[in-house]
């Protein structure tokens, strides 16, 4: 989580406050427009969020049953029309989400008022996507007010909210019918010179809690953003967010992780497709070599198992069939010969191979290089193909 950045415009020039990942205050300051974009250029990397006066911006809220946002954006003002001030051509209207009663969080300001807010935003180094207002940073959970400087920001549990002069705070809550408690929080100094406003609101019969903060308002209201808050950038005003160097390196290697991925994983079906392949190609060939050698099996399906069953039956004898192939074909190679055919003779424990080479003397040679290894070798007939010769050997092993 990277740092966040609160900063507003006051009398002094802009006022701002910075927390770190932890949410705790990092630094703090108020200067010109100069020496803030000088502290914040667009190298900042953290989230700048631009707080605006709560007295411009109407928070109120609108019951459009349409879940369709198209509809609600045309229909939303027209449903508080009588709720503004001024003509409802002239303002801006910006949605937030639903509160638990179903209706819509809407914050209204002047057109002009936001045109002069997004000039200002021009001006800055910073890349910030998030506007929202005083008032809305004030807790929803019942009726809560920050006492800021000579203001007072006030939210009910419904979303809806205002700020005003601090010193008109009974008046707003003296309309209210619902007798619910007020949580107030403020400096002791702010609270203190609210005294006798906050004795006119206990007067009420309502319930007033006093909350002692060590910082000043601006600090709570950022403390207490969420992200639920209705973000004024929005429609024309919306701003794309610039990334920065990091931002576009990080991504690029996110990108670049993606296609290895994706090559990776074409790797592994094609060296699957290959693999299986050659696992079709094997099973053809010892299906080839199981009816050689065993040509009177018939309907054979399962050759592993066929082969195996084989072995089991051939081990009683002394003549196991993959002991002397194993000791028979090494030489061939060598002999100049080229295996054509194997036969295996179950009851007498017979290997007998059918071998095609130059010259008769490549047969008598591996027959000497069978017997020099200890098994019993005997050569068959041998004819003469063209330049070829085609004979037969027949083996057992050497106890036979």
């Amino acid at each position: 989580m990277a740092e966040t950045l609160f900063f507003r415009l006051n009398s002094e020039g802009v006022q701002w406050l910075l927390f770190d990942q932890f949410g705790n205050k990092k630094d703090q300051a108020v200067g010109d427009l100069s020496s803030f974009n000088d502290t914040f250029d667009e190298e900042f990397n953290g989230r700048a969020i631009f707080v605006v006066p709560g007295e411009d911006v109407l928070n109120t809220l609108a019951n459009v049953p349409s879940r369709q946002y198209r509809q609600i954006v045309q229909a939303v003002p027209y449903v508080i029309e009588e709720q503004l001030a001024t003509d409802v051509e002239d303002c801006f209207f910006a949605l937030g989400e639903r509160n638990q009663q179903g209706d819509i969080l809407v914050s209204v300001c002047d057109l002009e008022q936001i045109e002069k807010w997004s000039e200002f935003l021009g001006e800055l180094s910073l890349n910030i996507d998030t506007m929202v207002s005083e008032t809305s940073l004030v807790h929803s959970n019942g009726i809560h007010s920050v006492i800021d400087g000579h203001r007072a920001h006030v939210r009910w549990a419904n979303g809806d909210g205002l700020t005003v002069p601090s010193n008109q705070l009974p008046l707003v809550l003296g309309s209210d019918d619902d007798p619910e408690p007020l949580e107030i929080a403020g400096t002791e100094a702010s609270l203190d010179a609210m005294s006798l406003q906050l004795g006119e609101v206990e007067a009420t019969e309502r319930q007033v809690i006093r909350t002692v903060i060590e910082e000043d308002g601006f600090y709570l209201l950022c403390r207490q953003f969420d992200g639920t808050e209705t973000n004024l950038l929005q429609g024309p005003y919306k701003i794309e967010v610039k990334r920065s160097g990091v931002q576009v390196v990080w991504r690029s290697v996110a990108i670049l992780s993606g296609i290895a991925v994706l090559l990776h994983l074409l790797l592994l079906t094609g060296q699957g497709v290959f693999l299986s392949r050659k696992a079709d190609e094997y099973q053809s060939a010892t299906t080839t070599l199981y009816k050689s050698v065993f040509p009177n099996d018939r309907n054979v399906r399962d050759v592993r198992r066929r082969w195996n069953s084989h072995l089991g039956r051939s081990s009683g004898s002394g003549s196991e069939f993959i002991a002397l192939l194993a000791q028979a074909t090494p030489g061939l190679t060598g002999a100049g010969l080229t295996l054509q055919n194997v036969n295996f003779n179950e009851s007498r424990g017979d290997l007998i191979l059918q071998v095609l080479g130059d010259r008769s003397e490549s047969l008598v040679q591996y027959s000497q290089k069978l017997s020099a290894d200890g098994l019993n070798a005997e050569i068959g007939t041998i004819s003469q193909e063209g330049a070829s010769v085609r004979g037969s050997i027949k083996i057992r092993g050497g106890s036979s």
